[in-house]
């Protein structure tokens, strides 16, 4: 990208030199994958926890899948095993980071005592995909609801 916020291929054509264009781009390919049902992304991640103001709790590594059920990470806690849903109806965006405070992309998920920053280590788990995909999931639920 440059000074100007143009993009520019480093080798080969450029296909999307302004950034809403490959934006849109990106949603219209979310959205075929919704349509078709197979919306899926799976990563490993290192999980950070924020249960409250002061400081972060470092969890042990997890998994985080988001498909067209919603979110769910698995993972464990000194010893104890947990498996925490969000359900795409109940989800109509999510937080997304990029390179959160020096330590990476993350998707930030909340439960109703923490908040759980998740770093994928993926190279394949966008983290806009997975912003874009909770919107068009949220979307096409609602449209099923409401026809």
């Amino acid at each position: 990208m440059s000074e100007l916020g143009e993009l520019t291929a480093t080798a080969g054509k450029t296909e999307f030199s302004h950034i809403p264009d490959w934006y849109e781009w990106e949603r219209e390919n979310v959205i075929k994958e919704v349509k078709a049902g197979t919306y899926s992304s799976t990563s490993n991640v290192r999980i950070e926890s924020l249960p409250n103001e002061r400081f972060y709790v470092f969890k042990e590594p997890g998994v985080l899948t988001h498909n067209m059920s919603g979110f769910n990470l698995k993972g464990s806690y000194k010893g104890e095993g947990f498996d925490i849903d969000w359900p795409a109806p109940t989800m109509y965006s999510c937080h997304i980071e990029y390179d959160f405070r020096g330590r990476g992309d993350c998707v930030d998920l909340n439960t109703s005592d923490d908040t759980l920053y998740l770093f994928p280590s993926a190279k394949d788990f966008a983290i806009t995909k997975v912003a874009l995909a909770t919107e068009e999931l949220y979307n096409a639920i609602q449209e099923r609801v409401s026809t």
